[in-house]
């Protein structure tokens, strides 16, 4: 039975201590070195020489030297220096490893058998898994960057010896996957030495290390010289590691740092598990690491992450989330990461019931003139993300004032939380949007020239027609608005029909006070208007139908404006209609405004209006027959007597009706004539007494 490799390192001990490396030609030397070069897998006798001596030292703890090998077989410097070639393939196999990584001197060095090897000498197995255990735990990236680190550091080491240094050690570990990307992507020799410091300090400062521009040269170049023009090109960006995308510059021109790009072929397998963890996040998670990434205080420090950083670190959460099945649609719609950083963001203020202040945002995500620029398009609603229908600007008050704030819009919930939207959407009916499922069918009553004039209209409202008509206005380039002015009298029915239209044609009505427009504070009355009209867009987007915009009794913003030197109330008026007419010029709805005063409406609004129908006070046949609508109890002949001998409008009979109804509750019987004759008497104030021929 053969001897083990125990047996084996025992007996060529025994023969080698002390022998001063001669009489190596000797039989029984020769079988038992040849025994271990087979036991494990060595390549000469040589390596099995200094594995028994290693091995023995190893056993007790210590490492060695070239000056302790020398002092075990009791041989020169020299001798030793023969077997040098063979202590490194024994290092390469992975069966010795350099235990003093500072060290760059070859007589300086350490080196110790590995535990590994160790026990499987002991329990005589076969060393089957030795490579695999040396890159596991033997000589890998972060020692390769820490021996780079080391030369740079020490004061003796010139650039140029740096270099060599760093040259060698590259073609010792050229197999290392670092090494061959690097080299790949990088290549001067000069640069791939400060990507590996910089990969050092990365290491060493647990992923959130920075390396300080002039401090790392300093320590790699004893030229001045060469220090400002490696801080130059890394500063201008046409240094080769920040051209590459592996290396960036913070805000404060002082430190350098990793990009993603760099930490991916600094780590390679390690990536996905070093550091803060993006992946196994559901949508709620997901945009919330992005709007802390966007808002982190490293970021705002200018220290620790660029715009492009923040950007890459984005796409690789959304790589990283394949879960999240809105991702896909999101970065379809949005090809751009910047803008879909901001997307996100607005997406975790929904979930928090809030949105995010423009500027603010803005101002985390671009640097200034870049801000300007975006913030200039969500202001003209040309931005991506407004043309996409994700996100809507609205103006919310604060403590200090008004703030111009992001949110999503229904379709925006619909794209990013897909079930979960409905959780989020604002309810349709807003305090002031009349739904036209509440509207009560009222009949109306009205001359045959009006009646035309209305029915027009109200055909024109209906769904079919509208989106038809719409189309041919847009294929012939003209306002795709619809805006429809009814004047008259008081009472004549004006606003009664803008509901009945609107319960006709299914459309919701945007019914805007007028009073509320009409700020105290000067200034404020133009940002309402402002809102009243990004409000109605807003409900536009949501309806499936477009809502009808109705400005009731607009006599006091429609007015005629005012002359150039009149006092800040009219100037702020001549403000609010200068509002009103941009917005109607590029109207995508249904504006429809009712006024008393028509003869005193600006021409600009009169131009912009393309229905424009005129309500007179009903004639006596009209008023007869809205007499017998009121008070069905009526005969034909009193309904004839009042409406012969009383001018009022439908609204004035309305109240006359009314409070007939009020008489027959309190006294259990309908109304005599003669009563409703006097409340006719009392309907206007001073009093309205019968003409002549009043015959009760």
């Amino acid at each position: 039975m053969g001897k083990t490799t125990i047996q084996l390192l025992k007996s060529a001990a025994s023969k080698l201590k002390e022998k001063k490396l001669q009489r190596l030609g000797g039989k029984e030397i020769t079988e038992v070195l040849n025994a271990l070069v087979l036991s494990l897998g060595l390549e000469s006798k040589g390596e099995a020489i200094l594995f028994t001596a290693l091995f023995e030292k190893s056993c007790a703890g210590r490492s060695c030297d070239l000056d302790d090998l020398a002092r075990y077989f009791s041989c020169t410097y020299l001798d030793i220096m023969e077997y040098v070639p063979a202590l490194k393939s024994l290092v390469s196999k992975g069966l010795v490893v350099q235990t003093d990584m500072s060290e760059c001197q070859l007589v300086c060095q350490d080196f110790i058998v590995t535990n590994h090897v160790i026990d499987c000498v002991l329990e005589n197995r076969k060393i089957e898994a030795w490579k695999k255990h040396s890159e596991e735990s033997g000589f890998n990236r972060y020692d390769f960057c820490k021996l780079v680190d080391a030369h740079v550091q020490d004061d003796k080491v010139k650039a140029e010896e740096l270099f060599q240094f760093l040259e060698t050690a590259e073609k010792e570990n050229a197999g290392m996957p670092l090494v061959k990307e690097a080299k790949a992507a990088i290549a001067s020799l000069p640069a791939r030495a400060l990507f590996y410091e910089i990969c050092y300090d990365f290491m060493d400062d647990d992923g959130e290390g920075h390396s300080d521009i002039m401090r790392t040269l300093k320590d790699m170049y004893e030229s001045c010289g060469a220090r400002f023009r490696e801080r130059g090109a890394l500063l201008d960006g046409s240094h080769s590691l920040v051209k590459a995308g592996l290396v960036e510059i913070s805000g404060n021109k002082e430190d350098m740092f990793l990009s993603l790009k760099g930490q991916k072929l600094f780590l390679g397998e390690d990536f996905g598990s070093f550091g803060k963890q993006y992946a196994g996040l559901d949508c709620y998670d997901f945009v919330r690491e992005v709007a802390a990434l966007v808002h982190s205080k490293e970021r705002k420090r200018n220290r620790l992450g660029s715009r492009q950083q923040l950007f890459e670190k984005i796409i690789l959460m959304e790589d990283s989330n394949p879960q999240v099945t809105s991702l896909p649609l999101i970065k379809g719609m949005i090809p751009e990461a910047d803008c879909r950083a901001l997307f996100y963001s607005v997406c975790d203020a929904c979930i928090r019931g809030s949105g995010v202040a423009l500027l603010e945002e803005l101002d985390a995500l671009y640097a200034r003139k870049e801000c300007l620029v975006h913030s200039q398009e969500f202001k003209e609603e040309k931005h991506k993300l407004q043309v996409l229908d994700l996100v809507e600007v609205r103006t919310e008050s604060g403590l200090f004032g008004e703030y111009t704030m992001l949110g999503l819009t229904d379709k925006g919930k619909e794209c990013y939380f897909g079930e979960d939207a409905r959780y989020f959407m604002e309810k349709s009916k807003a305090k002031n949007c009349i739904q036209a499922l509440d509207i009560k069918e009222k009949r109306l009553f009205f001359s045959e020239q009006e009646e035309r004039q209305l029915l027009l209209v109200e055909n024109s409202l209906k769904e079919e027609n509208y989106q038809a008509l719409v189309s041919r206005l847009d294929a012939k380039g003209l306002s795709k608005g619809i805006a429809v002015l009814l004047y008259g009298a008081p009472g004549t029915g004006k606003t009664e029909s803008v509901m009945q239209w609107a319960r006709k044609t299914g459309r919701d009505v945007f019914h805007v006070d007028i009073s509320q427009s009409k700020s105290m504070w000067y200034g404020e009355s133009e940002k309402i208007v402002k809102e009243i009209f990004t409000s109605y867009k807003r409900q536009c987007k949501r309806a499936s139908v477009k809502p009808i915009l109705l400005f009731n009794e607009a006599d006091a913003i429609f007015s005629k404006r005012r002359g150039i030197g009149s006092g800040s109330v009219d100037q702020t008026e001549n403000a609010i209609q200068n509002i009103i007419l941009e917005e109607m010029e590029k109207l995508e709805g249904i504006l429809i405004a009712t006024t008393n005063l028509a003869d005193n409406l600006d021409r600009a609004f009169e131009r912009r209006f393309l229905f424009k129908i005129r309500f007179e006070r009903p004639s006596a046949d009209i008023k007869r027959r809205i007499w017998l609508d009121k008070l069905p109890m009526l005969a034909e002949a009193d309904a004839g007597f009042l409406a012969a001998n009383f001018d009022f409008s439908g609204g004035e009979i309305d109240n006359i009706a009314r409070k007939a109804l009020m008489m027959e509750v309190l006294d259990g019987e309908v109304p005599s004539v003669e009563a409703i004759v006097k409340l006719c008497g009392e309907e206007k104030i001073g009093g309205t007494r019968a003409r002549i021929g009043f015959g009760y």
